[in-house]
């Protein structure tokens, strides 16, 4: 239910996504590149589950645990991660309601430098489980 699928992804908005992601970092845009990278995140994740339709970014974190566990992994500090990557992207969407894009801009930096941080990490990570992940370009 949960293993790993072969997913088309579209390796060119994989690649237009990560150079936009790195084009808004350079520019000091952190807001923009990190909800960019949290779209290659949740991307990624929809490439290696199979139950991925129509859920949220939550539930896919649901379903990776799951997967995780069905392989015998206990405790994944990757659940932990995302879920707290997740949490942080739900704070920058209510602080750009509350105090607008540049106060929550001059803030989100070290966000987006994390951000960066977890995909390539859980990129290398899923490679474990699925080394033909990186076929997609991530």
């Amino acid at each position: 239910m949960y293993a790993p699928k072969r997913f088309l992804i579209d390796k060119a908005i994989v690649n237009d996504n990560e150079n936009a992601a790195r084009s808004a970092y350079q520019r000091n845009h952190y807001v923009s590149c990190f909800l960019l990278i949290h779209s290659l995140v949740e991307a990624l994740l929809r490439a290696f589950l199979t139950k991925t339709r129509q859920e949220r970014f939550a539930g896919l974190i649901t379903a990776y645990e799951k997967y995780l566990q069905q392989e015998g992994q206990t405790r994944s500090t990757f659940v932990d991660e995302l879920t707290k990557f997740n949490q942080r992207r739900n704070r920058i969407i209510h602080e750009l309601w509350e105090k607008g894009y540049s106060a929550t801009n001059n803030v989100s930096e070290p966000a987006c430098c994390a951000a960066f941080i977890i995909y390539g990490y859980l990129i290398e990570w899923l490679e474990i489980f699925q080394p033909e992940i990186t076929d997609f370009e991530f």
